[in-house]
Formats: structure tokens, sequence, C-alpha cells
């Protein structure tokens, strides 16, 4: 999924097109950029036979979370019954070494049980690599790589926000593992969630954590946690502010019962603490 990418989508596009595996296909879905972006796409779909952009209107504005989840779920259609193994999701603003996919489908033939696997995403700042913090079983959302038949079982992607949790969730609930690799880089462009600034995407967080059932003392260390990465305070203050406000207007949870309690008991597990039969 694509929209007003035209600082970045070059050196993605880039990135893909010297990858020592190549895909079969790869679909750019452009949600309606008014920057350029689809005239630097189409550029490559004539050198590229296997790149395809698909044009949908320009609404005016982001749709960020759930507006994601529905453009991949459109991908999806648009891949049909092709026979392949492994399906990716990539944003429009990193960049790869160009073993990246031969990296990440080696590890997948090495462990059948892997369903969603990435590298590990970082941001430069004063010319210095920033690493994200992930727990070990959440590939990063930015740069998956899905075992196909078996995101298929779990009913593609759900349309909601937080959906990136949730694939996690319902895949390990079927008995596939989920793991992100720190030895391998993914260099983000852009700071995760900042698309329409740094107070919207934290305090989303918060509110993504909420909906997605996150037991309240994993979120609130989290939340401190955070305190440690630009910009600091901010980001707890934030963070907590988008959650208790989720909490204030009793937002529906984005996950079912068996979801919920999975998410608990992985986070106490992470802790160090005995999981729970209920919630």
């Amino acid at each position: 999924a694509m929209r007003n990418e035209a600082s970045t989508v070059e050196i993605t596009l880039k990135s893909v097109t010297s990858q020592t595996e190549l895909p079969l296909l790869w679909i750019i879905i452009d949600d309606g950029s008014a920057d350029g972006s689809g005239e630097i796409v189409r550029k490559y779909t004539e050198l590229y036979k296997w790149i395809n952009i698909v044009t949908l209107p320009d609404r005016g504005y982001d749709l960020v979370g759930k507006g994601v989840a529905d453009i991949l779920n459109y991908g999806l259609t648009l891949i049909g019954e092709t026979d392949i193994e492994y399906l990716s999701k990539i944003d429009a603003d990193l960049e790869f070494d160009v073993d990246y996919f031969e990296r990440m489908m080696n590890e997948m033939e090495k462990d059948r049980q892997l369903g969603i696997i990435s590298g590990i995403p970082y941001i430069k700042r004063k010319n210095k690599k920033v690493f994200s913090q992930y727990s070990n079983y959440f590939p990063s959302g930015a740069a998956r790589l899905y075992r196909y038949y078996y995101l298929k079982d779990i009913g593609s992607f759900a349309g909601t926000l937080g959906w990136d949790t949730i694939d996690i969730l319902r895949m390990q609930l079927r008995g596939y593992a989920t793991k992100i690799f720190r030895d391998v880089p993914i260099h983000h462009l852009r700071p995760m969630g900042t698309r329409q600034g740094y107070f919207d995407g934290m305090t989303r967080d918060g509110r993504n954590n909420y909906i997605t059932g996150y037991s309240r003392l994993f979120f609130f260390l989290r939340a401190l946690y955070n305190a440690k990465h630009y910009p600091y305070l901010i980001r707890t203050l934030c963070m907590v502010y988008g959650y208790i406000l989720a909490w204030w207007r009793k937002l529906p949870l984005a996950v079912t019962e068996e979801e919920h309690l999975l998410h608990v008991n992985l986070q106490r597990r992470r802790l160090g603490l005995k999981s729970i039969d209920k919630i």
C-alpha cells in the first residue's frame, strides 16, 4: 500500500529490484497519491514486467490502520489463485540489503512452523542506527514475509486497527510460529507511525494497544520503557493518553476472548509471570 511516498518510494523500488531473490509479482496499490508517487512507480513498471500498479481514487486524507488492512485485502483479491508459497507486505519507505528476501525465505525453509517473519527495522538519527524495540514473537509490520497458505488459513488481514497484532495472535492460535530476526536489518526511512506526526502516531499506538487487548501491567511498563526513546517522556504521555482515551470511550476490542487471553499470556511470559487461564 502506498500513499504520497514520492520522497522514499524510489529507494524501495531500487531495493526490491536489486534483490538476489526477485518476486514473481509485486502489486503496488496507490491509495490516491497526489505527490507524483504513482509516476515514479510507473517508470519501473515499464522496466520490470512483474511490477504492477493499481491506482485508487484520492479520498483527500490518509486512512491509517484499518485502511491499510482493507487495501491489503484488496490486493489479495488481485492475486487470486496464483500458485505461490510466500507473500510479503512491505511499506513504501524502506531500504533493504540485497539478500533480505533470500535470507527471509531461507529461514522459512528451515522451519515449516514459521508463518510470519521479518527483519528488524532501524532509523538513522545523528548518523547512528536506532533499532526498533519488538518482542521476539512480533515481526515488524513494515516488511513481513508470510507463508501464503497459513495467511489464508487465518482469514487474511483483520479489517481493523491493530491488524498487524491480530494476525500474529491468529497464527499462534493455529500452532504457527511468528518471529523477528534481529540480525537482518531493515532501514526504515521514516520512523514508524509518524505519517501524521509524532503526537498522532504515539497516541494511536496507545489506542491500538488497548483494542488489541494488552495487559494493563504490560502496557504501562511498555509506556514507561518508551520514555528512553525520542521524544522521550512525550512518547510515554501520548501512549498513556491514547490508551486511557480508548478505555474512557469504551472502544470495543478488536480481538476475540481467545485472542485476548493469548495476548495477555504472551506478555506475562515476557515479564516472567505465570500464565493465566481466563481474564
